[in-house]
């Protein structure tokens, strides 16, 4: 996705013409959703938040559209973006989840450590770096994505005659379109999450050195 592949500079090819890596990635996204993010969601306490679910399953439907799973391809080219690059903040998150008061037992480890220990370090780090890769990523990538390559690509699309399209329909380009939309304004209010979450790290943090 980042190489600019001449294959896919045009609005034919990026939501027509079927992409390998991508399809391969959508396939790999799309099991993800449905058989572990989702159950575990509906079936561990603390993690059935409405909203999760419902990117869940969109996920899957926007990776089973990406992949061919429910016909052609639709997009496979723009799975690299949104079902790869975009996970790059999902790594450090995996620690700060780790250590979530709704996980208990982790979280008790963690508060028996001293402040000054190796975990804590890590785990600060973790912070610094998943805040400043998913507003960039996420924040601020991921919109322009949506915007200037995805909805055009999609709106192209749905310009073209039924027999120019490699079998994908009316239905399915919508629904891309309008999930793409959703996702794009979800990231956001993330973002506007993270950045709240990091001002009161940051002074919360000041504040209680200059107590203690």
């Amino acid at each position: 996705y980042l190489s600019n592949d001449d294959d896919y500079d045009t609005p034919y090819n990026r939501g027509l013409k079927p992409h390998p890596a991508g399809i391969e990635v959508a396939e790999i996204a799309f099991g993800m959703q449905l058989i572990w993010n989702t159950p575990i969601g509906l079936i561990t306490p603390g993690l059935g938040d409405p909203v999760i679910l419902l990117h869940h399953l969109g996920m899957i439907l926007c990776a089973g559209i990406m992949g061919g799973l429910f016909g052609s391809s639709l997009g496979s080219y723009h799975a690299l973006f949104y079902m790869g690059v975009t996970e790059i903040s999902s790594i450090p998150l995996i620690v700060i989840e780790l250590f979530h008061p709704k996980r208990m037992p982790w979280y008790q480890y963690f508060k028996e450590k001293d402040s000054s220990s190796f975990i804590h370090k890590i785990y600060e780090v973790c912070k610094v770096i998943f805040a400043l890769s998913f507003l960039i990523v996420r924040g601020i990538l991921f919109p322009y994505e949506v915007l200037c390559h995805c909805v055009p690509d999609c709106l192209y699309a749905i310009s073209l005659p039924e027999e120019e399209r490699n079998g994908t329909s009316n239905t399915e380009i919508y629904f891309l379109m309008i999930s793409s939309f959703l996702f794009a304004f979800l990231q956001l209010h993330w973002a506007t999450l993270v950045i709240r979450k990091s001002i009161e790290s940051v002074y919360g943090g000041k504040a209680k050195k200059k107590k203690d």
